[in-house]
């Protein structure tokens, strides 16, 4: 018996999930990262799963009344628990890991996370077939997978600028000093520019047609390019296609930018003389999609007067601290959330 038990245990993964309101990341140990796909799924009209990840992405804003598309997440949790728990096991499906292999799971989650969304996520996880599931915040996770001493004595600041929220959090001696996250990440400058669009040039665009802009063309560096943006005149209700330069994400962003850098001030202000210190000499790191946008560490370097800097690997962070923490477990038990 102990011989079988011990031949089934071989068996087992291990799984570290990056949940994000806009990406999802899964890291499958001896796999590697199995999964990386847009949070959203559709359903057909009797309610069973159409599509997942891409394919779901790609019918935002074109399907008829038959199907759903739904971002289950909001501001990096769980807001729909049917939606999350099917996206959830789907992905682990995605990662070619049946649901009575999986042995343990670290789900990346937002500092500022409640209760009741920390129980959303375990309980999703737990339904996907997980024996043991632990919650680390996304910062903390952050960190470790940039490869800063989270458990020394030196202050780390963290800024994740996820999908739905930015994470501000300074870390020290395996724990976090100080956290202030904002609901206010990359889907709001979609939003602003979706306004900018409407407002400055009476020109109608879609988030998923703003976030591919911003993706491509999105800049605060002050090296701009000309590109064309196409949507409906909402003056003549006709297709229109119009030529800008880039410029415009300066403005178009202003308000999203002013908001997390008066948070990350807000946050320095609170810390220790001796903490700050460790902040002035060694900087912020940047990390998360929204980190990605050209030229935000410039600006934020500008307007902060400290270092500031952004990993190669900033989309995948959150997702390697996770699996530095499944390889490591027992030294990184203590800064998880359960």
């Amino acid at each position: 018996m102990k011989s079988f038990l011990h031949s089934f245990n071989f068996f087992l993964k291990n799984l570290g999930i990056d949940l994000g309101t806009a990406n999802t990341i899964v890291f499958v140990d001896g796999k590697g990262y199995a999964v990386n796909e847009p949070s959203i799924i559709a359903y057909k009209e009797n309610n069973s799963i159409l599509a997942v990840g891409h394919p779901a992405k790609e019918m935002m804003g074109r399907t008829h009344q038959g199907i759903k598309v739904i971002r289950p997440m909001a501001d990096g949790v769980i807001a729909d628990f049917e939606a999350g728990e099917d996206l959830i096991k789907s992905f682990i499906n995605m990662a070619e890991v049946p649901g009575f292999l999986i042995n343990r799971v670290v789900v990346g989650v937002p500092s500022g996370v409640t209760s009741v969304e920390k129980k959303a996520v375990i309980e999703s996880a737990h339904a996907a077939g997980a024996r043991q599931v632990y919650l680390v915040s996304e910062p903390m996770a952050a960190a470790i997978g940039m490869g800063l001493d989270v458990l020394g004595g030196e202050a780390h600041m963290i800024v994740d600028i996820g999908g739905g929220t930015t994470d501000i959090a300074v870390i020290n001696y395996g724990g976090i000093v100080i956290d202030n996250p904002i609901r206010i990440a990359s889907d709001e400058m979609d939003e602003a520019l979706v306004r900018f669009m409407r407002n400055r040039y009476n020109l109608s665009i879609g988030e998923k047609t703003a976030e591919n802009i911003k993706i491509h063309h999105g800049t605060v560096n002050g090296t701009y390019t000309k590109f064309e943006i196409r949507g409906i005149d909402t003056i003549e209700n006709i297709p229109r296609a119009i030529t800008l330069s880039s410029s415009i994400f300066k403005t178009a962003f202003e308000s999203v930018l002013t908001a997390i850098s008066d948070a990350i001030i807000e946050t320095l202000e609170q810390l220790p003389p001796e903490l700050a210190g460790d902040i002035v000499d060694r900087g912020i790191v940047f990390a998360g999609g929204g980190s990605l946008l050209k030229g935000l560490d410039g600006w934020l370097r500008e307007k902060l007067n400290v270092p500031v800097s952004r990993p190669d690997n900033a989309l995948f962070c959150v997702a390697e601290g996770t699996r530095k923490i499944l390889e490591d477990f027992d030294e990184y038990k203590s800064i998880l959330l359960n």
